[in-house]
Parts: C-alpha cells; structure tokens; sequence
C-alpha cells in the first residue's frame, strides 16, 4: 500500500473518533458550564449549613445539656452536701466552657449573641474563662443560668429558621440542576448514540469479514483469506490476516513435508532394531536366560508400539485442528495401568525407582483406546520417573470422580516439583521448565500429547505441584461399558 493513501486512512479513522468525541465533548462542556452556577450556589448554601448552622446547632445543645447539669448538680449539693455533686458541676462547667470557645470559632449572621455569652461568661468566672481549672465553688445564680439558657435557645431558633431557608433553596437549586443536567444528559447519549452508529457502520463491515476469516480457522481449522473492503487501519489488518494466511499455508506445506521425511527416516532404523530384537530373541547369537527374555519381549512389544504409534502421532501431527480419531473399546483401567508400569518399570529400575499403584475402591470399565490412553499414562509415568530422585516413589492412583461418572488417574513423584508461575504452560507443545532444560533431556512433546489424547476422550488433565515437594498429574476418562 503506497505510505501516502495509508496516511489517509488513518486519518479518515482518526477523524471520524475524533469528530464525535469532540461533539460529546463540546455538549459535556455546555452542560457542564451551565450546571457550575448552580451548583455553586448549591455549595455555598450547603457550606454554610453543614460547616456553619448544623455545627451551631450541635454546639449549642452542648451548652444547653450543661446548663441542665449544672443546675441539676448545684441543686443536689446545695441539698445533700455531696462532694460528688460539686465535682459534677464543676465537669458541666468546664464543658459549657470549651463549647463557648468552640463556638466562638464561627462568623455568621447573628454571631453577636454568642460574644455576649461568652462576656458574661468571663464575668462570672475569669478565672475559667482564660484556661484555668476551676477549684472553688463558683455556683451560678439561678437568675443567670436561666437567661443563659434564654438566649441559648432563642440563638438556636433563629439557626433553625435559617437552616429552613437554606433547605428551601437548596431544593429550588437542585431542580432546577436536575433538569439542566437531565437535558444535557439526554443530549449527549443521543448524540452519543448517533456517532456509535456512526462509527459502527464505519467499520462493522471489516470487522465481520474479519470474524468470519477467523471463524473458520476455529471451526474448521483452515484459514481464508478475507475481502479487503477499505485502506484504513481495519484494510491493513485484513491484508496483514491475508499475508499471515499465506505464511501459515506455505509453512504447513513445509511441515506436511519434513513429517513424511521423518516418517519415513524413523520407520526404516525402526524396522532395523526390531529385526535386530527378534534375532536375539530367537537365539539366534546364543542363549538368552528368562530375564534377558522378558526385557527382549518388553523391547519388541515397545518397537511394535512404537511403529503402531508412529503412524498415529504423524496423523496427528499433520492434522491442523488437532482432532485425534480415537477407537473406543472397553477397557479395565487397573490392567491398563499395570500393563503401563511393566513397561515403565526398565527405567525405573535403571534410576533405582519404586512403581506402585493404588486403586481407591471398585473402578469400572472406561471406553477409551487403549493404545491411545496407555500412551498419554505412559507419557506422564515416563515424565515422572524423569525427574525422580534415586530410592524415591512414583505411585499411579485410580478412583471414581464427578459422582461415579468419571474415571480420575493420577500420577504422583517426589521430585523437584514445578513452580507454580510455570503450571499453565507445561502441557504447551514444546515447553520446558527453565531448571529443567539444564538437567534432563527431551523436547516438550510428552505432556502436550497425553494432553491432546486425554481431550480427544472428553476428559480433562490439570497438575498439582509445590516447588520442591513433588507434583501430582492427573487426568479423568468418563466411565463406559460394563463395569467388571
């Protein structure tokens, strides 16, 4: 694409965002602007209630509650001539006290009032009134604690009757902000919604023809090429998902190609070493005793196992959907994992590791292929027995799952175990652990074969790991056939 014609659909793109952004924006603003008033006005009437009159208001039943005390208290020692009553009234004064300075603190229309208490206040008591502590008797006259009280509660109507007024502004305020802001709202989402259809419009339809290119890679496992329907940013994606269609068509060919080649390489040593088996097994270099027997039959079972799985693995391979065509037939999951172990135990013995199995419980017949499955378990077995340390355990668990309706194996070694910031990749193809790419041979196949056979049987397999402490695969085979 020639960079000047690419410069321009970036900028019709780019344009059309910032064309009705700088609509919604230009409509947020006027409404904005035309809401500040008020709510300016809304914030300074609401100031001065909550911060000026509420505060008033609080501050003064203070005082009025020690008024009260003070009298209650005086009454009671002038009465019964106890210590404790005085001590009482000397607390309620000292409270009338701090709420007089705290008071004194606000300028507001009427603050007058509270300057006359407080100059009575230091007349009746000057000491108190400066900071110190009260200690002598200090009774106020009845006279006086009731014109306090007076002016107190008449300083706390006319708060009331300005908090009213406050109110009622407010309210008027806030309507008349809640249809400004309502107007402004059902403008913008409307203009909103235009410039979403807009938009929509504008590139809906490459996107569809992208999704549909993707789509059928999904469901079918082919790519397509897509129609390329603009030269903005949403052409070049198309043409970049084009160009990937051919990369991705030219590389499957190459791999089609070096899977026959190596099909074909592998098959002939194969044959080779089989051959070579049964020659010895026939004695036909001299005797062989029962052990040398039983390893020779468990090689050439394996070299069979291996031509059969060969020609699997390599249809597997070559299959871009990754769909395993699998061969049901009922088949007892304790023989199978037996039969595993036996051909797993040459290796272990070689690493001085103990096999074991453990069956919770009667286990049913599963439907599975069992050359398929046994393949998967041997994987995980073989993996196991890789990373074990000498005189350690690797035990093979069978039990019932999901209700009696899955069959769950499991795997478990007393190796180094795998970190959990690398659990989510190991069943990836070609992944190996950072630690274990230094210590141990292998390419990354094994956990993302027995991955791919144990989906194709509609199971599911996961592992359960601390660093250090061993890990634990396991893998569940819905249950069918007879149960035996």
């Amino acid at each position: 694409m020639h960079p000047n014609r690419r410069q321009i659909g970036r900028l019709g793109i780019l344009f059309k965002l910032f064309f009705v952004f700088s609509v919604i924006l230009a409509i947020s603003y006027f409404t904005t602007s035309t809401l500040f008033i008020s709510i300016r006005d809304t914030v300074d009437i609401t100031r001065d209630i909550v911060k000026v009159r509420f505060e008033v208001l609080s501050i003064s039943q203070r005082m009025i509650d020690s008024l009260l005390s003070m009298e209650e208290n005086q009454k009671k020692y002038l009465l019964l001539r106890e210590d404790e009553y005085k001590k009482y009234f000397l607390a309620a004064l000292q409270e009338y006290r701090n709420a007089i300075w705290s008071i004194l603190w606000f300028r507001y229309d009427g603050f007058a009032v509270w300057e006359g208490l407080h100059e009575e206040f230091k007349a009746e008591f000057p000491d108190l009134a400066v900071g110190a502590e009260l200690t002598g008797q200090g009774w106020v006259p009845q006279a006086k604690l009731n014109r306090w009280m007076e002016i107190i509660l008449a300083a706390r109507r006319d708060n009331e009757r300005v908090i009213e007024t406050g109110m009622r502004d407010l309210y008027v305020l806030s309507e008349q902000s809640v249809n400004r802001g309502v107007t402004g709202l059902v403008v913008s989402v409307a203009v909103g919604l235009l410039g979403i259809v807009y938009l929509a419009f504008s590139v809906s339809r490459p996107l569809r023809e992208l999704r549909r290119g993707i789509r059928a890679f999904t469901v079918s496992g082919k790519l397509e090429p897509v129609r390329v329907f603009s030269t903005d940013e949403l052409g070049e994606l198309a043409a970049a998902f084009n160009e990937m269609t051919l990369r991705l068509r030219d590389e499957e060919k190459m791999r089609t190609d070096f899977i026959d080649m190596l099909s074909h390489e592998i098959r002939t040593p194969l044959t080779s070493i089989r051959e070579s088996v049964s020659l010895i097994k026939e004695n036909v270099f001299g005797e062989v005793n029962e052990r040398q027997k039983r390893f020779l039959d468990i090689a050439g079972d394996e070299l069979e196992r291996i031509s059969n799985l060969l020609a699997r693995l390599m249809r597997v391979s070559s299959m871009a959907s990754q769909i395993v065509d699998i061969i049901p037939t009922p088949v007892s999951p304790g023989e199978m994992a037996e039969d595993v172990l036996e051909k797993a135990s040459p290796s272990a013995e070689a690493k001085g590791i103990r096999l074991a199995s453990r069956m919770g419980g009667h286990i049913p017949l599963i439907l599975c292929d069992e050359e398929l499955l046994g393949q998967a378990l041997l994987n995980l077995v073989g993996n196991a027995i890789k990373y074990s340390p000498r005189d350690s355990t690797v035990t093979v668990g069978l039990e019932m799952a999901d209700g009696g309706n899955k069959v769950l194996i499991s795997v478990a070694d007393e190796g180094p175990g795998i970190p959990e910031e690398e659990q989510q990749y190991v069943f990836n193809k070609y992944y190996r652990g950072a630690r274990t790419k230094k210590t141990t041979d292998g390419i990354g196949l094994g956990l993302n074969i027995a991955k791919t056979i144990v989906e194709a049987h509609g199971g599911d397999i996961w592992v359960t790991s601390r660093s250090g402490a061993g890990c634990t695969f396991f893998f569940t085979i819905p249950v069918g056939g007879e149960r035996g």
